[in-house]
């Protein structure tokens, strides 16, 4: 698996959601169990839960939290208090881990659906994604990765699978600046997108971001989990908060994006800045730094590989970035108007249990992956 640490470095900066964890519930009742199956199941928060005690009676294992609060609608419900989860509170449970053994083929609507797009739509719809973000999106990875699969399966779920074709091309810049805005491309995908009603005006925005207020985006593919790497065991970093952070020592990648942590209130005047992942585990394992800061994906594969993952671990706070389709706004063929298909194709298979057992089996997967390293 030595790819998905290789190849897991390619990070696009996007808007985030602080997604409550909430390990320490003051409240002195258990969690009510939980039984999950293949399916995606509706569960309600009982006294004394935490996400990851829902997870270990879930799935079996409490360290499988950020499937549950990825699934789309359970970051909007949770909050932002990371040590408490509302009593009554409405969650999605995913599929259990294993039990979506491939791929699920998606049931053909009984008719294509009328395009709200305007008729200068051409026939194909060109969409333009990269190669080296698994387990998002990777030739390496089944059909082509996670993000890809949800792309077409929405699609598919609106009636015009006929009508797409992705591509990869592995230049992200090229993807915003040249391909997608001259309509090489109608559409591109995985990107972040700044919460505007943070920044309220583009200018506000870090320059590298700014170009994304020339986009439309599409609802949310997924959530993408920034998460916040501490050395095991370190008992004078629990109780974490994210206002907490400010005071603590953060790494980051050289070239990894930054906003979201302004977003969310952390101040990035004071962030060590490292070479690569690894280097910012090192930093982390000599003392230098109290937190790394890597999508999970990203630093489980990257701890993994360095032989470190029993002496690293995810604190039970982090952030949740949305990512998205885009489409030009002044694209002369109106493309932007392509979105709403895919977001009636994506509340389908989201509806009919599709969408949930494609990202449990990318998780399996990676899982998988990652045994193997």
């Amino acid at each position: 698996m030595k790819s998905i640490a290789r190849r897991l470095f390619t990070l696009i900066a996007a808007p985030v959601l602080v997604i409550p964890i909430a390990w320490g519930v003051s409240t002195p009742a258990t969690a009510a169990p939980v039984a999950c199956d293949n399916s995606v199941q509706e569960y309600f928060v009982a006294a004394g839960d935490t996400l990851s005690r829902i997870s270990g009676a879930a799935f079996g294992d409490p360290q499988q939290w950020p499937r549950i609060f990825e699934y789309p609608g359970n970051s909007d419900v949770i909050g932002r208090n990371p040590n408490l989860l509302i009593i009554g509170t409405p969650l999605r449970i995913p599929p259990c881990p294993g039990s979506v053994q491939s791929i699920p083929k998606q049931v053909a609507p009984e008719k294509k659906t009328a395009r709200t797009a305007s008729n200068k739509i051409p026939f194909k719809i060109y969409v333009v994604t990269g190669d080296d973000w698994p387990p998002y999106v990777s030739t390496d990875w089944p059909n082509g990765g996670m993000a890809t699969v949800i792309v077409e399966a929405a699609f598919e779920a609106a009636g015009m699978s006929d009508d797409v074709e992705i591509h990869y091309v592995n230049d992200w810049s090229a993807q915003l600046e040249t391909l997608t805005k001259t309509n090489r491309y109608q559409l591109t995908f995985p990107w972040y997108y700044p919460k505007m009603d943070f920044w309220q005006t583009c200018d506000r925005l870090p320059k590298p971001m700014q170009i994304r207020c020339e986009y439309a985006h599409s609802n949310p593919i997924a959530n993408v989990t920034l998460a916040f790497f501490k050395e095991s065991g370190r008992a004078n970093l629990s109780g974490e908060t994210i206002e907490s952070m400010n005071t603590k020592r953060l790494c980051r990648p050289k070239g990894y994006s930054t906003f979201e942590l302004v977003e969310n209130g952390i101040t990035v005047d004071n962030l060590h800045i490292e070479d690569s992942p690894k280097d910012c585990y090192q930093r982390l394992l000599e003392g230098a730094v109290d937190y790394v800061l890597l999508n999970r994906f990203t630093g489980l594969a990257v701890a993994a590989e360095m032989g470190i993952g029993d002496r690293v671990e995810m604190a039970p706070i982090s952030i949740a970035s949305p990512i998205h389709i885009l489409a030009y706004k002044n694209n002369p063929l109106e493309t932007v108007q392509i979105l709403d298909d895919f977001n009636v194709g994506l509340e389908k298979i989201i509806d009919n249990g599709t969408y949930g057992q494609i990202i449990s089996y990318f998780n399996d997967e990676f899982t998988r992956r990652l045994a193997k390293q």
